[in-house]
């Protein structure tokens, strides 16, 4: 997957979606023509991938966000039914 956005512009991309029942699985990718409106999908888009990642026209990683540290926070707490930690 190319992770350089257009001239000018933010790519969203969200990878491993954590609910592949219910949404159409593999990723997901998005061009944004603001910074501010890039991380602001990015964030939205992070309940519903593990990943999600902005990149400017360059290919440079700007933001990342994503569901993947809360999980980690979460598993720490709570370990799946019948796994010890």
């Amino acid at each position: 997957m190319q992770v350089q956005a257009p001239k000018g512009q933010f790519r969203v991309i969200g990878l491993d979606p954590i609910d592949t029942l219910t949404s159409p699985s593999g990723p997901f990718s998005k061009d944004c023509e603001t910074l501010e409106e890039a991380v602001e999908l990015a964030d939205r888009c992070g309940e519903l991938y593990l990943w999600t990642y902005v990149y400017d026209d360059n290919g440079e990683l700007l933001y990342e966000a994503g569901s993947y540290r809360e999980q980690a926070e979460r598993l720490k707490k709570e370990p799946p039914e019948g796994h010890k930690i």
